[in-house]
């Protein structure tokens, strides 16, 4: 299930050669076409909108391979079909905003070798403030709003995105990138939220998916970077907490993904004194170390148990959930009824955390072995499959069937 989409990456908002951000090698100038993979997009969305820290059962988990494979057409191009393109405002800016997360970070993903993509609200409500990292407010809304994701890479540089998607064409596609002003608005605003120190700042990316509807434009996703201020410098200690609140970030989506749903609150909410004093603050998290222990001997019986689990790939453990789709797709000229998703850890990764859910203090300074698993996110797809994998730790899988 393959779409073209056309991606304009606009590589005169970059600064002028030797100035920083340099123009990224791997992204083409200009106007091409992308050949997407759009189940593998699917495990992108769903992995991105799995939340890190609320508890619950949360929609990402059965929402875009149930309702989104049957939204677009069998067109080459990424298209919506009719159903989707007429929902009421509410439906379609759900699906605008969940395509307008997956693509731009699926394309992102295959460009850079990103090994830690994180919620941005995640990282700057807990763990920017030790980094000297700066933003205005953490807004949910508005130019003050924190960046969707920060993302790090295996060269250890930190980017900034921010993603849009609309239904509504190109003209209100360019407004929510935004303008530099001033005043700043946008997703430009937005991505200057979060300011990294010196030596450690990668790209800070805008982008904007415009969604392709019948009789309309062709979809197109739109990437800029226009020129941010000058960052800031701090130790090296602080950039360890940083990928500390990363790693902890990523885990915690496996986790839940994986259906070890205890012992992700837990790997995102250790016991360190310091994050339970902001918590406190924000009345989001219990300061009773009664409760947490609680928790953690909570988190080793869901990861110690073997019921409702499933074996894939070999060494993989986690859970399997096949759905009937509500009306066929068109898979390589034959129709499937069926969908089969499978979302897993390492078993030995998954017997270490059983020890010591949790982890107190940095996870680089526990012990961990698994840790070391975790590397690239790297989404694959052929007809009727797709596969995201984040290192050797966490595989994720898409089959659709007759």
């Amino acid at each position: 299930m393959n779409r073209n989409l056309i991606v304009d990456v606009v590589a005169s908002s970059w600064p002028q050669p030797g100035n920083l951000p340099a123009f990224p090698s791997t992204f083409h100038r200009g106007i091409a076409q992308w050949d997407m993979n759009f189940p593998a997009m699917l495990l992108m969305t769903g992995y991105l909108t799995t939340p890190t820290t609320s508890t619950g059962v949360s929609l990402s988990e059965f929402w875009a391979w149930v309702r989104y494979l049957s939204a677009v057409t069998p067109d080459p191009d990424l298209r919506l079909t009719n159903s989707f393109s007429e929902l009421d405002a509410h439906q379609k800016t759900i699906l605008s905003d969940d395509f307008g997360i997956g693509a731009p970070l699926l394309w992102l993903s295959e460009r850079f070798d990103l090994d830690r993509i994180v919620d941005g609200r995640y990282f700057v409500e807990y763990l920017a403030p030790r980094l000297g990292a700066t933003q205005q407010r953490t807004a949910k809304r508005g130019p003050n709003k924190t960046p969707d994701f920060v993302a790090r890479d295996i060269t250890g540089l930190w980017h900034v995105i921010e993603c849009k998607g609309t239904q509504s064409g190109s003209g209100y596609s360019a407004r929510q990138l935004g303008e530099e002003g001033p005043p700043r608005t946008g997703g430009i605003a937005q991505k200057h939220s979060i300011i990294f120190p010196a030596g450690h700042t990668g790209q800070r990316l805008v982008s904007g998916l415009q969604i392709g509807v019948p009789n309309g434009q062709p979809s197109r996703l739109t990437i800029i970077d226009p020129v941010s201020e000058d960052p800031f410098q701090v130790n090296e200690a602080d950039m360890a907490i940083a990928d500390d609140a990363a790693t902890r970030c990523v885990i915690s989506k496996a986790l839940r993904q994986s259906g070890y749903e205890v012992a992700a609150e837990a790997m995102a909410s250790p016991r360190d004194d310091v994050f339970f004093a902001q918590r406190r603050a924000s009345k989001a998290f219990s300061d009773d170390a009664a409760e947490t222990d609680r928790r953690d001997e909570r988190a080793r019986e869901e990861l110690g148990s073997r019921e409702r689990t499933v074996q894939f790939a070999e060494d993989y453990v986690g859970r399997e959930r096949q759905f009937m789709l509500p009306r066929p797709v068109i898979v390589d000229g034959n129709p499937a009824y069926r969908v089969i998703l499978r979302q897993g850890l390492r078993k030995e990764a998954i017997e270490e955390m059983q020890s010591n859910p949790s982890i107190d203090g940095l996870v680089s300074e526990s012990g961990s072995s698994w840790a070391s698993e975790l590397g690239s996110s790297v989404s694959k797809g052929s007809e009727g499959f797709a596969s995201m994998t984040i290192g050797n730790l966490f595989r994720s899988e898409i089959i659709l069937e007759e």
